[in-house]
């Protein structure tokens, strides 16, 4: 793999409330606020900038407050390419107690299909052999899951060997299946409702990894990766290789983000592989569960950082 660009239709603002308590229905007092310019595309680039791979980042933002997102996002030091359109960037708002974390979600905008092609074209043009586009976040509305598809296979059948690798939690099996990409990284409740409700526990590493095994031939992908929360990560891949990454124990500040920097983990470690033959997806899931536990000690939507992901690396 020789580099990798990130793409979002639906960033986010998230906003993050730190409180000593929080009651639906009283008044509540928080004790300080930050704001990022996030969305998991731009998670997942951050992620890898903190251990040194630049991946730029393509987006569409709303006109109403695309220079707020671009201000909050110019100290990332992550390469960005947009196109703005009708509306606003949503805003997510997140309340952090000792007691846990609370999350308000705003629907997405919605867009034209006819800015697709203009976006395909822009991704294009950054592509060389054997890079990676991951695409991540959920579909705005206007985007139906056809346009999706035919968003994505422009660029798939443009540069053939593109690894496409997709963390779209409004995806159905179908459209994955179209798409037949290298990689998918669904959540628990995702990898459930795709694999037709089979469902498991995510405690359960022998259930995680046989729906993940399921799921590399439901959706026609070449690796599957389960990330099952605070207990890891099941894998699977077309060639038999198949197993659970257990997560090391941590005392989490914030879950925000953490698929997104898994997703980052399992790229670097695609990414410092000399050759295809030195790959195995155990050491990539390795990696992924490393940085998507760093990114849990960290408060709001900050990457993980390098030191906390290699210690973590070295204790698993």
């Amino acid at each position: 793999m020789n580099g990798i660009i990130t793409v979002s239709l639906s960033p986010v603002i998230d906003i993050h409330y730190s409180a000593d308590q929080f009651v639906p229905g009283k008044e509540n007092y928080v004790n300080s606020r930050s704001i990022f310019a996030a969305g998991k595309a731009m998670n997942v680039s951050r992620g890898l900038h903190e251990v040194g791979i630049s991946a730029e980042v393509h987006l569409l933002l709303g006109q109403e407050n695309a220079s707020e997102y671009l201000r909050l996002a110019s100290d990332y030091a992550v390469p960005i390419s947009c196109i703005t359109t009708d509306g606003a960037v949503r805003e997510n708002i997140s309340v952090n107690t000792p007691n846990g974390e609370t999350r308000i979600c705003f629907k997405n905008f919605s867009i034209s299909r006819n800015i697709l092609p203009l976006l395909a074209a822009k991704i294009i043009s950054k592509l060389s052999a054997d890079m990676a586009v991951v695409f991540s976040g959920s579909l705005p509305d206007g985007i139906t899951q056809e346009d999706f598809v035919n968003f994505v296979l422009l660029i798939k059948n443009t540069v053939p060997d593109t690894k496409i690798i997709l963390d779209c939690p409004t995806l159905n099996a179908d459209a994955i299946r179209e798409i037949s990409p290298f990689l998918i990284k669904p959540n628990h409740q995702e990898a459930e409702r795709l694999s037709d409700s089979f469902k498991f526990d995510a405690t359960d590493t022998a259930k995680a990894t046989q729906t993940a095994k399921n799921l590399c031939e439901i959706t026609n992908s070449r690796h599957c990766v389960i990330s099952c929360g605070a207990s890891g990560a099941a894998y699977a891949s077309k060639n038999g290789d198949s197993g659970f990454i257990k997560a090391p124990k941590i005392n989490a500040c914030s879950t925000v983000g953490a698929g997104d920097s898994m997703i980052a983990g399992i790229l670097y470690s695609f990414i410092k592989e000399i050759s295809q033959e030195t790959y195995t997806l155990s050491e990539a899931v390795k990696w992924g569960v490393a940085f998507g536990s760093a990114a849990c000690l960290n408060k709001g939507s900050e990457p993980p950082l390098a030191e906390n992901i290699f210690r973590l690396y070295r204790e698993m």
